[in-house]
């Protein structure tokens, strides 16, 4: 006589149980497969896409150029659209701001849908605890902005590299290949644990958008108005945007010693920011009561 559980079609696991750990890959995957089915992401993408065929195409034109006028060339290099730290920067910084309106609607989607939905309790009643979920949302964040960002410039560097008339352009230009990676770091790592930091308490997709935005714009139009009438550089701290900004002017190389705000100041606001962020994430998250 079969037993119940027999009877029902149940049958043991006889498969390897894999560390927890695979679970934040499992996240990241279910988030980006989510904000793929918007249109709104191919429609932002859309426009990166354009700015890096900008890019791409130019540097192109000017392999070819080069070959047959040197002088034209030079020219050339006057826009900021070639091979240089600059011309990178400048690149990431138009891309960071696509992928922040990008966020600003996505946030809703990545993060405050779980608190509203029960998505977090679903997630977390699994065989992961709170630092797996933590980790793959944010993995899932950056991973977006890294996609926007981090990812074009690498391919234009390399790009730049291979059409050159020799690869030492890899060897006399390794800082840029340095500094696209560490301003990628910077404003995945930044924008990742801000985004996570205000979903987790503002879910709805308008006030969510709002906060975000806000940040940005009115910090740094306060800052502004604040270094006006204080005369006091150090109110430019204020405004996140520029700080992200400044770190890349760092990352690259070309960041003034002898200018306020400096190097060094930037770097312990910026920590400041995530520090805040990750205590106000792990505050919320651990308020959520599970039962396995």
């Amino acid at each position: 006589m079969p037993s119940t559980l027999e009877h029902a079609g149940y049958r043991p696991w006889t498969g390897q149980l894999r560390s927890p750990w695979w679970s934040v890959l499992a996240i990241v995957r279910v988030a980006l497969s989510l904000i793929m089915r918007r249109w709104l992401f191919w429609v932002l993408l859309g426009l990166g896409l354009l700015n890096f065929l900008y890019h791409f195409s130019f540097i192109y034109l000017k392999a070819t150029l080069v070959v047959q006028n040197r002088e034209f060339a030079r020219f050339l290099d006057g826009f900021k659209l070639t091979g240089t730290g600059d011309a990178y920067l400048t690149f990431m910084h138009v891309q960071a701001g696509i992928a922040a309106l990008l966020l600003a609607f996505a946030g809703s989607m990545l993060i405050g849908s779980d608190s509203q939905h029960g998505g977090m309790i679903f997630y977390l009643s699994r065989s992961m605890d709170r630092r797996h979920y933590i980790i793959g949302k944010l993995l899932s964040i950056a991973a977006v902005v890294s996609l926007i960002t981090t990812v074009p410039a690498l391919i234009l560097y390399i790009e730049y590299g291979v059409l050159s008339s020799s690869f030492d352009y890899f060897l006399q230009n390794w800082r840029i290949g340095v500094g696209i990676v560490g301003f990628g770091l910077v404003l995945a790592t930044v924008q990742s644990l801000l985004l996570f930091a205000v979903a987790v308490w503002v879910p709805r997709t308008v006030p969510l958008a709002m906060t975000w935005l806000g940040i940005f714009v009115l910090l740094t139009a306060l800052g502004r108005a604040l270094r006006e009438m204080a005369g006091e550089r150090r109110w430019l701290l204020l405004a996140l945007w520029e700080d992200m900004l400044r770190m890349g002017h760092w990352a690259f190389g070309s960041l003034p010693t002898d200018r306020t705000p400096t190097g060094t100041e930037t770097v312990l606001v910026l920590l400041g920011v995530c520090a805040v962020s990750l205590a106000l994430i792990v505050y919320r998250v651990r308020a959520v009561e599970v039962v396995r």
